[in-house]
């Protein structure tokens, strides 16, 4: 009976204990805390004028809010998360502190003084993913454009979480944000639903390796790794809030909240940074170049940058060091595998032998259709190479490798431009011209697919006598150019080209606007560095005005020049033969030159014939 009464009173002294140990938090510093810029981040509230208190969190995952009403309410909520943080939990992993890591951090960062913090809750899951919180430090990778993909025109971001450990950084965590898309989405409804926030969003974690393998050796992307330069707290905080969010929802943004932007949020909980900008679109190249230009504590942000060459990249860089024999001996190997038993090959001195092995094992790779490199397949000539590789002396071949400009080092993506016009058959006029983003075949630079165009939204404005027209609208304007650099089989100058866009029917009126669809496919070939040429083959379906042709059948041949960074040029001409009435077959050929002024400015000389003659002159601004 004795025992049982002290069990009680002990039980009674220990729950009032609990009790004591959770603070009053009266309201006064509930309203200041809540303000606080690092809270508003944590819990990725945005400014709205639909709610009382101004305020609505971006993510809508239920779970990621306390309160009931803590979506819209910053005080409900830091007060739910405050009480939460004190609350014996049934299992630790579900405890807020284990859910919500990065909002204890701040908490204990500016608790006051004379309060007792609650008893520090083991987090497994958090501490076997995070290593022990053993993150040495994070980095913003930067992957390249991809035509392939509508998702990943504009290139990508991640974030990667690094360790200390001597260990390979394939195996580093890195999260991952993206639309989440439903399998077999066609390109021009994903378009048309990620610009208009049709898609929700989300964080994912992956390994490193994955996006090495995926992003190197599959899609043939070139990486750049920004390790940022903040202190290890803040590099605790930025991981602990990567887990917080990982596979939240959000609402997902093709050219604003996008994966720069969501990356550029978790950077900012650093003290100090500051990379996130008021413009309307948030592209990826964008914030590395905010990136590498900012500072922290007076400190450049960037503390390293490493560059993960795309296998692509590394067959161009080896193919282009090889002397003329040793190319020559390649193409002979990828014709005939029975070479490499043959005397020609084998009387090559060993450091030839090395380097054209070393080439022909990426070109191997690179070779295989797509399904076959996801799949890590390969054939018996890779594994016949290989062999071979292993029977040479050990020790990379030496190669020259090129030189690689990175890409916060390019002009900014958006593009105005002012210029004149004169037309044999409307005669004089100004034009206006705003090209959102983001590159075309001339001003293609750092981290963009050389030769090629990646536009939407481009409009241009025609003034004649006081009167304003619309010249030209681009809604999609892509072409993708296969160079075919080292001209063995499988780097085939497969090329395409796609347009949707209103303009004249020809240039003898201006009044006479149609909606037109273009499609081409053909080949090209670089003959020199500084050359390259091309063809295709199409068609252009368009609206029946003036009794034109509905379908026309187009033949067209291109041509792309440059004399150094500065100077390029692109020239063309087309056949069109109409296909569903007795319109004439009729030709248009067009000239552009280019030449950089600065970073920021151009100026381009553009001639085109189609039914009459235009030429103009522009004078342009990047932004």
């Amino acid at each position: 009976m004795l025992c049982r009464i002290v069990f009680v009173v002990m039980c009674f002294i220990l729950s009032c204990a609990q009790a004591a140990a959770l603070p009053e938090f009266n309201s006064r510093l509930l309203q200041q805390r809540s303000t606080d810029i690092l809270w508003l981040k944590l819990m990725h509230y945005e400014r709205v004028t639909s709610t009382r208190s101004g305020y609505l969190g971006a993510i809508k995952h239920p779970d990621f809010y306390l309160d009931e009403n803590g979506r819209s309410d910053p005080i409900a909520e830091l007060s739910a998360t405050l009480t939460a943080f004190y609350a014996e939990g049934s299992s630790n992993d579900l405890h807020a502190q284990c859910r919500f890591p990065a909002r204890y951090l701040w908490f204990k960062r500016w608790a006051p003084k004379q309060l007792t913090l609650p008893a520090s809750v083991p987090c497994k899951a958090y501490e076997d993913w995070s290593e022990g919180e053993n993150f040495q430090s994070i980095s913003i990778v930067y992957v390249t454009g991809y035509l392939g993909n509508p998702a990943s025109f504009y290139g990508h971001t991640f974030l990667k979480f690094n360790t200390a450990q001597k260990r390979s950084h394939d195996l580093d965590k890195t999260i991952n944000f993206g639309a989440i898309v439903p399998d077999a989405e066609n390109p021009i409804t994903y378009i048309l639903k990620g610009v208009f926030g049709g898609y929700d969003g989300g964080f994912s974690e992956v390994g490193y390796y994955f996006h090495t393998n995926n992003y190197g050796d599959n899609e043939l992307r070139d990486m750049w790794e920004y390790e940022l330069n903040v202190s290890a707290e803040d590099t605790a905080l930025m991981a602990a809030h990567a887990w917080e969010i990982l596979k939240k929802e959000y609402t997902y943004f093709f050219f604003k909240k996008n994966c720069a932007y969501r990356m550029a949020e978790i950077a900012e909980l650093a003290t100090g940074v500051n990379i996130l900008d008021d413009k309307p679109v948030t592209i990826p190249q964008s914030l590395i170049t905010a990136v590498h230009h900012a500072s922290v504590k007076g400190q450049p942000l960037v503390k390293t940058m490493v560059y993960r060459p795309s296998r692509q990249s590394r067959l161009y860089d080896k193919y282009a060091s090889l002397s003329a024999r040793e190319k020559k001996l390649l193409h002979e190997l990828v014709d005939d595998p029975k070479l490499l038993e043959s005397d020609t090959y084998k009387h090559e001195p060993v450091a030839s032998q090395q380097r054209v092995i070393e080439t022909l094992l990426d070109y191997l790779q690179i070779s295989r259709e797509l399904e076959d490199r996801a799949s890590n397949k390969i054939n018996a000539f890779y594994q016949r190479a290989l062999s071979e590789r292993y029977r040479l002396p050990v020790g990379k071949a030496s190669f020259v490798t090129a030189s690689t400009a990175a890409p916060h080092e390019g002009r900014a993506p958006s593009l105005v431009q002012i210029g004149l016009r004169h037309n044999s058959a409307q005669g004089d006029g100004l034009l206006f011209r705003l090209r959102p983003a983001y590159y075309d075949v001339l001003d293609a630079d750092k981290s963009h697919v050389a030769d090629s165009v990646l536009s939407m939204g481009s409009a241009e404005l025609l003034v004649e006598d006081s009167t304003v027209s619309l010249k030209r609208l681009s809604l999609i304007d892509l072409e993708s150019v296969n160079a075919a650099v080292t001209g063995l089989p499988g780097d085939n100058g497969q090329s395409w080209k796609l347009n949707i866009l209103i303009e004249p029917l020809d240039l003898r009126c201006d009044d006479c606007m149609a909606f037109k669809t273009q499609a081409y496919y053909g080949q090209s070939k670089r003959l020199t560095p500084h050359l390259l040429v091309g063809g295709y083959l199409g068609g252009v379906v368009q609206d029946n005005v003036s009794h034109n042709a509905n379908v026309e059948l187009a033949v067209r041949a291109f041509t792309n020049v440059t004399t150094g960074h500065r100077l390029s040029g692109t020239f063309f001409v087309e056949s069109l033969t109409a296909v569903d009435n007795d319109a004439s077959s009729r030709y248009k050929l067009g000239a552009e030159l280019r030449a950089a002024l600065s970073k920021v400015t151009d100026i381009r000389l553009v001639y085109d014939h189609d039914q009459a003659e235009e030429l103009s002159l522009k004078l342009g601004f990047y932004f």
